[in-house]
């Protein structure tokens, strides 16, 4: 089998002609055998080529073989039905995943008559392959209390219910400054945002007003969800060849770090807002949105950042998903029209997610068509057997996300309107398992 993709994988089954090796990422392989091959073993696999891959150790998944089987160690969980809405209760009733082998076969009930949901427990699994599962519980050890159990607990049933409760995770809170620009700023808090826009118009310095620290012409735009859209203003700053002195302090040489223009696009970054001297002595007299009057300081470079950034032509990209289902695209009037020409038209054009880093996202018309005529032509080319066992299986659309065109003016109506729109639709596939439905 020629396949194009890299991956590592132990083998689980054999013949004197193929080989059957499990990998993380595409679930069991099928490979010609190439001989010199052992069950049990860690083995890279290069597009036709199965190289193996020596000295792997990963306490995580420990695998051996013992009379002709494949055993391994892992870790698992089953969902705590007490913290699950009923649709998502009733879906994953009496489930156990591990994050390594996914979801096992617990047909003795060791686990669900011994551990209780949400409990992660270290287990000892056997390779069995069914028609739902590749390996099977046989033997429970010691449930884990270390740090080391935080990565079994993001099971697709807590997943899936972040992924229904998206809204209510990222929507702004009532006090803060994203969804009341009036409201007090203590500038005391460190908070999370990514440069979206290096060198663009000072709101701040606008004809007729004169704030102080808006007198830069062009300033750079940070976007949090704390705060949402913030200016980031940095004075020149030259070096003082003759030293610093008592009146006149060195100052930072800026030349070759992000604090540059052409350097900040993209960078997330921590910082606190700070007011404007001007605004504190007058703000008796007048209120002003908290982006006239505030600035990003005491800025620092994020050294893992919660998302990857690119930036192509000028624009920062993200990566940022969505369930299927979770969000409004039409109507359920409009998805009765057979004619696109006419449905089109109907499309929501206030269609939109919700991310926890960017916040609101919205989606065009363009790319809704584009998920609904995928995901529709998908489930009719179903066979009636396959449709009943994924029509309640969650979809995840995955986007390229972009800073709007007009996201000074969108942010005015934020939380109504997004600073980012979905440019492109990347990939839709099953939350579970992750087959593919669509690929860019």
């Amino acid at each position: 089998m020629s396949i194009e993709f890299t991956s590592v994988g132990f083998a689980c089954e054999m013949t004197d002609d193929i080989v059957k090796i499990y990998t993380i990422e595409h679930g069991l392989i099928e490979m010609k055998n190439t001989g010199n091959l052992e069950l049990g073993a860690w083995y890279d696999i290069t597009e036709s080529e199965i190289e193996p891959f020596l000295n792997f150790d990963d306490k995580r998944c420990e695998v051996w073989e013992d009379d002709g089987e494949v055993f391994a160690k892992v870790l698992a969980i089953g969902p705590n039905h007490f913290s699950l809405p009923k649709d998502i209760r009733i879906k994953y009733k009496y489930a156990v995943w591990s994050p390594f082998l996914k979801f096992l076969d617990d047909g003795d009930n060791l686990f669900k008559d011994n551990i209780r949901g949400g409990d992660v427990v270290e287990i000892i699994v056997k390779y069995s392959r069914s028609e739902k599962h590749l390996f099977k519980i046989v033997d429970l050890i010691k449930e884990d209390y270390t740090c080391q159990a935080a990565y079994v607990r993001m099971a697709p049933w807590t997943v899936e219910f972040i992924g229904q409760k998206m809204k209510e995770i990222a929507y702004p809170r009532e006090n803060s400054i994203a969804l009341n620009q009036y409201a007090k700023i203590k500038n005391e808090n460190f908070v999370v945002g990514v440069c979206i826009n290096a060198e663009y118009n000072n709101v701040a310095r606008p004809k007729g007003r004169n704030f102080a620290d808006g007198g830069k012409e062009k300033c750079s735009y940070i976007f949090t969800p704390t705060h949402g859209l913030c200016r980031w203003v940095i004075k020149d700053m030259k070096v003082d060849v003759k030293g610093p002195s008592v009146s006149q302090p060195a100052e930072y040489n800026v030349a070759d770090d992000m604090f540059t223009m052409d350097k900040r696009l993209g960078n997330w970054v921590s910082f606190c807002l700070l007011e404007s001297s001007t605004y504190r002595k007058k703000q008796h007299n007048k209120k002003t949105v908290a982006l006239l009057h505030s600035t990003a300081t005491k800025v620092a470079e994020l050294q893992d950042p919660p998302k990857e950034t690119r930036v192509v032509d000028g624009q920062i990209e993200m990566e940022a998903s969505f369930l299927f289902g979770n969000v409004i695209l039409e109507t359920d009037e409009n998805r009765l029209i057979k004619d696109w020409q006419i449905r089109f038209k109907g499309l929501s054009t206030d269609a939109h997610f919700w991310d926890p880093y960017l916040g609101r996202i919205e989606i065009y018309p363009n790319n809704a068509k584009l998920i609904l005529q995928t995901i529709e032509a998908h489930r009719h080319n179903l066979d009636p057997q396959e449709a009943k066992k994924l029509e309640n299986e969650a979809i995840v659309v995955s986007v390229t996300a972009i800073v709007h065109r007009n996201f000074l003016e969108n942010f005015e109506k934020y939380p109504t309107q997004g600073v980012f729109v979905a440019k492109s639709v990347d990939t839709i596939c099953y939350l579970n398992g992750g087959r593919l439905i669509y690929q860019k």
